[in-house]
């Protein structure tokens, strides 16, 4: 019995009470922000507040406090600090708009001090903050520990005949303070989206429960998927293995300080395109033999994708949760996994295009490269004149699709007339121009040159390595096309044990150690087969799930190539996410497909449910126009969508018009319920 079949046996309350802690844990545990700590030299006015701390976590009866503030501390700080006598008799600095943040306040053993000197404390940190160099972790955790050891010092002055539960109340503040420092990693404190978080966590468990009760059952008229060309497909797979090897080897490159130009061998980005366009038309054409529209391609299409990235993604999300409650430093592992990501981001976009780009390639063959390149030249014009740095995204996503175009000339046999004479000029020409443009800066300038003469040699290779593939090779090349995302997990596995033996990082030998066990498991779900029944209608709710989950996927899987899997938030072109919102953003474009392939488009709770996944965003502390326009746009075409469609009324017959058929129907309201 499967694990999802065990899950589903256990009582509701008790499966929703299993997932919300679980993902509780990991939302509070990836939350943490970055916790590098600065190295420099303390100085000037942050060496002044570096020994005020030092003043507030050791107070003396003969030393005022207040005198080693820096000089502009209370006008930065909007405080106005005053000296006190403890009960304990030494001296404490405090501000009267301080206290006990606890649930009973100051209580009544009177920790008002003791609270209003540690917030003082808080407000020299952020002053350092503020002056451009945070103090170290320690500063933070001496005024907890000071904070602390005050508590239990008045329970022992002032018990109130209740000195067990005054030391009770004691530890539950110091120990609640003392996580919430830890939860921040001793850093500066601040004002975090705490409602966010807390919503964001909620709609994760919706949205992970929502589609533990679906099944699905094989349809025999569904359409099966076109005849394989071996050699397409060992395009896409040995370009995409060149592809993680290369942002592996720069990633290591970069952490060692050494940025070798010779990299660029390995950017075969192209022909994984190329190989993607040929089965993207082919695909397309499929659907069209079978009367499907572009939403079930889609679906379809990019369904197989998202469920394993999507079940990946979350493994590792798991897996750094856990070793970040024990502080492993894996932040640079981390990028390590996520950063070849950023393709498959693209290569989503390039699917939802082959529609409009196979018209094209049908009706305008020659223009559309045509244009493609010359807007792909203009962007790198610009992007080099302007600094224009978001110039290389619209670059990356024009090159996909004039590399896909390349491939759809594959696919219809136009590129098999072309002599291999021309074939190789054209190789003999463009790879040493690439080899120029890398000696002399850098890298090249131009993806088209790089595609054009990778393609080249593609069809020059074909028919030797598809004699090789007709052989036992081929066996190899099938098992790694049916679980991709379980060969690249073997293959961290492995690159994990290399960075370690080498030095550069400590925590993939624990991970290695994880890992090992879940591979069959994983491997077991990725090939598992999933069946959805053939849908007969199409409707303008399909075609919004699938719109909407195609953009929201793309949104979390790029997402994560930006922010990695812990607490660091960054900005997605102009986006600003973080790893909860990708998370977010990846189940929900997981979810809004699913219910495209299920027919599910026409109920009311999923469009709801996809409205309540847009809050989470919008209760960011300052959410910009790029993160409010998207979301509150989803969130009402959502609501449109949920408004339920009127019964199709059938007129009655008469002998002036007859009763519509089943087909006239399906053709112009929809299909019959």
């Amino acid at each position: 019995m499967g694990a999802r079949r065990l899950f589903l046996l256990l009582p509701v309350w008790f499966r929703f009470t299993l997932v919300t802690l679980a993902v509780f844990f990991c939302g509070v545990v990836l939350s943490r922000p970055a916790g590098a700590n600065d190295e420099r030299p303390l100085t000037g006015d942050v060496a002044v507040a570096a020994r005020a701390v030092d003043a507030f976590a050791h107070p003396s009866a003969g030393h005022d406090p207040r005198n080693d503030l820096p000089h502009d501390f209370a006008e930065e700080q909007n405080r106005t600090p005053r000296t006190v006598t403890a009960p304990d008799g030494t001296q404490r600095a405090v501000d009267d708009g301080g206290g006990c943040s606890g649930p009973a306040g100051d209580t009544e053993w009177d920790f008002s001090v003791a609270c209003r000197a540690h917030d003082l404390g808080y407000d020299l940190l952020r002053y350092a903050e503020h002056k451009g160099r945070p103090l170290p972790h320690d500063a933070r955790k001496e005024l907890d520990d000071r904070l602390a050891a005050d508590l239990h010092r008045q329970c022992e002055i002032n018990p109130r005949d209740a000195k067990t539960t005054c030391h009770a109340v004691a530890e539950v503040y110091a120990q609640g303070l003392k996580f919430n420092s830890w939860r921040q990693r001793w850093g500066p404190p601040g004002h975090e989206p705490v409602v966010a978080w807390a919503f964001g966590s909620a709609v994760v468990v919706f949205l992970l429960l929502a589609r533990t009760g679906n099944r699905r059952r094989e349809d025999p008229l569904a359409p099966h998927p076109v005849v394989q060309d071996r050699y397409a497909t060992f395009l896409r797979i040995a370009s995409l293995g060149l592809l993680v090897i290369g942002e592996t080897i720069a990633t290591i490159a970069h952490w060692t300080g050494f940025d070798p130009n010779w990299l660029w061998a390995l950017q075969v980005v192209p022909i994984f395109f190329f190989a993607g366009g040929h089965a993207n038309l082919l695909s397309w054409q499929e659907h069209q033999e079978h009367k499907g529209g572009f939403g079930c391609y889609i679906s379809s299409r990019i369904s197989w994708l998202m469920r394993p990235v999507l079940a990946f993604v979350l493994l590792w999300v798991v897996l750094f949760a856990a070793l970040n409650l024990l502080d492993v430093e894996v932040d640079a592992y981390s990028r390590l996994i996520t950063h070849p990501l950023w393709f498959l981001g693209v290569y989503i976009l390039a699917v939802c295009a082959t529609p409009v780009m196979a018209w094209l390639h049908r009706n305008h063959r020659l223009t559309t490269p045509a244009v493609l390149t010359a807007v792909t030249i203009g962007v790198e014009v610009l992007r080099a004149s302007l600094d224009w740095r978001t110039g290389g995204y619209v670059i990356l996503l024009l090159g996909a699709l004039l590399m896909q175009q390349y491939g759809f000339f594959y696919a219809d046999g136009s590129l098999d007339r072309i002599p291999k004479r021309t074939l190789a000029g054209v190789s003999a020409v463009t790879l040493p121009a690439i080899a120029t443009l890398v000696y002399f800066g850098g890298n090249p300038r131009s993806v088209i040159i790089l595609g054009l003469g990778q393609v080249c040699l593609a069809l020059l290779a074909r028919r030797p390595i598809s004699n090789w593939l007709a052989g036992r090779s081929w066996h190899v090349i099938d098992f790694v096309r049916t679980a991709p995302m379980t060969i690249y997990l073997a293959y961290l596995v492995v690159l994990g044990l290399v960075v370690w033996m080498i030095g550069l990082v400590t925590a993939p030998v624990v991970l290695v150690l994880i890992l090992v066990p879940l591979l069959l498991v994983f491997h077991r779900f990725e090939t598992r087969r999933t069946w959805f029944p053939k849908l007969s209608h199409e409707s303008h709710r399909t075609r919004l799930a699938t719109g909407l989950g195609a953009a929201y996927g793309v949104f979390g899987v790029l997402g994560f190539v930006v922010t990695g899997f812990l607490g660091a938030e960054a900005t997605l072109v102009v986006l600003p996410v973080d790893p909860l919102q990708n998370v977010i953003h990846l189940l929900l474009g997981w979810y809004l497909i699913h219910i495209a392939r299920t027919g599910s488009c026409d109920k009311r709770l999923p469009w709801l449910l996809t409205a309540l996944a847009c809050v989470p965003p919008l209760l960011v502390l300052e959410p910009t126009a790029f993160v409010v326009v998207p979301h509150v746009a989803t969130i009402g075409l959502a609501l449109l969508a949920s408004i339920p469609r009127p019964p199709v009324r059938t007129p009655a017959a008469t002998p002036a018009a007859a009763t519509p058929s089943q087909g006239d129907l399906v053709g112009s309201s929809g299909p019959v319920r």
